[in-house]
């Protein structure tokens, strides 16, 4: 019970890496809050799997593409669950395309899902966390390498989550809050965003 009296969240935690995260992080003693976007019935059941192990949860709507609704989503875990220790950003979307079907609103969406509400989480949970919090962001394996055409948006915007995670470390590491990008290669789920 390494979290034991610690409070998580966990954006897009309502299914694949995100739910296993959530439920990672209860099984280690944290209370565990988790966003999600349209998965609500999955998003309850990971909330209940926690409230199993004995750990408060707290289950929230919040779309990581909306900047206020990231920002509510942490006011309501810490009004909720009385602090914030533990941010994961691991809320994302997949979109597929050649280059030249690539939408301006495509490149907006994953952009304000992927770098802009990871920015906004960072900034509202840092603000609320004490000394020696974490902030984990998840990225992806496409990040280093893109093995076939088409996910050119997808790549960059991961890309861009090793900048702002040490540009995250540089401005919190006096306060012992670590940043850290998590760059995962493929893995077994319903190929679905994770928000």
């Amino acid at each position: 019970m390494e979290l034991e009296g610690k409070v998580a969240l966990v954006t897009g935690g309502s299914r694949g890496i995100g739910a296993a995260i959530a439920q990672g992080l209860a099984a280690e003693g944290a209370d565990v809050a988790l966003t999600y976007l349209k998965a609500e019935d999955e998003a309850h059941q990971i909330g209940a799997s926690i409230t199993e192990t004995g750990r408060r949860s707290l289950v929230t709507q919040a779309d990581n593409g909306d900047p206020s609704a990231v920002k509510r989503a942490i006011d309501r875990v810490v009004a909720e669950l009385g602090r914030l220790d533990i941010l994961v950003n691991n809320a994302g979307v997949f979109p597929m395309g050649d280059l030249p079907t690539v939408t301006l609103e495509e490149a907006e969406r994953t952009l304000a899902v992927h770098v802009l509400g990871t920015f906004v989480a960072a900034q509202a949970a840092a603000a609320h966390m004490t000394d020696g919090g974490r902030i984990i962001c998840i990225g992806s394996c496409f990040a280093e390498r893109v093995p076939y055409p088409g996910v050119t948006l997808y790549s960059m915007t991961k890309t861009a989550l090793t900048g702002l995670v040490k540009g995250l470390a540089r401005d919190l590491g006096h306060r012992g809050i670590t940043a850290n990008v998590v760059h995962p290669g493929f893995h077994r789920h319903r190929h679905e965003p994770g928000q």
